[in-house]
């Protein structure tokens, strides 16, 4: 049985709004820094959700759960920020590389679940 907090998940979208917020005020390129600002917010929102807010019955999937995502949060402030500081020429790049690290976020995440259950 999977439960959603409340309170967390609202701490979880703040905070990940917040980083937005920030991601997109230190963007070197101000051509586009509402949409790399909202791509940050929803990219970390998606993954601080399990990590802070989803509670199962089996402790061993929710520790796995918050390490997963704890990697893939860091993993995706990095390359938020890497182009946050570089001018980017394309924004195609960078919404590849941020879909394609959410997918496979998504594919672990559902293996996990999938086999602790």
């Amino acid at each position: 049985m999977k439960n959603i907090s409340l309170i967390p998940a609202i701490i979880a979208v703040a905070v990940a709004a917040l980083i937005g917020l920030l991601a997109g005020t230190l963007c070197e390129s101000k051509n586009y820094d509402v949409i790399i600002g909202i791509a940050t917010g929803v990219s970390l929102a998606v993954t601080l959700l399990p990590m802070l807010a989803i509670r199962t019955d089996s402790t061993r999937l929710d520790i796995n759960l918050r390490i997963v995502s704890t990697i893939f949060a860091v993993l995706l402030l990095i390359v938020n920020f890497v182009v946050c500081f570089s001018t980017p020429q394309k924004l195609t790049i960078y919404f590849i590389i941020l879909g394609l690290i959410l997918l496979v976020y998504i594919g672990v995440l559902y293996s996990l679940v999938r086999s602790l259950e």
